[in-house]
């Protein structure tokens, strides 16, 4: 149940920083850390430049999931062994989005 709270924690997080638009610049490999709501380190992701994947980590660093952005604006979300666990939508008007 943790392992599934950290994925959708994580997923939120992508879903958020893609509607800033800073996840997918021209920066190159990107790595960000959670918390939990006690402070405690919660896991990290991994923003793979340009090619719109990111791969998310447990605490432990066990690989725990990636999502695929795609053509058609919306994200798709992977468990670790690579099954499809759902989909996001940015709705944010694209005006609104910070480059």
């Amino acid at each position: 149940m943790t392992r599934t709270i950290l994925l959708g924690v994580a997923a939120l997080a992508f879903a958020l920083s893609a509607a800033r638009g800073d996840q997918f610049s021209d920066r190159g490999d990107q790595t960000r850390s959670y918390f939990d709501a006690n402070g405690s380190f919660a896991g990290s992701s991994n923003s793979h430049g340009n090619d719109n994947m990111t791969s998310f980590s447990d605490r432990n660093g066990r690989f725990s999931g990636s999502s695929i952005r795609n053509s058609d604006g919306t994200t798709s979300l992977y468990d670790a062994r690579g099954h499809f666990t759902g989909s996001v939508t940015n709705t944010s008007p694209q005006n609104e989005r910070r480059r």
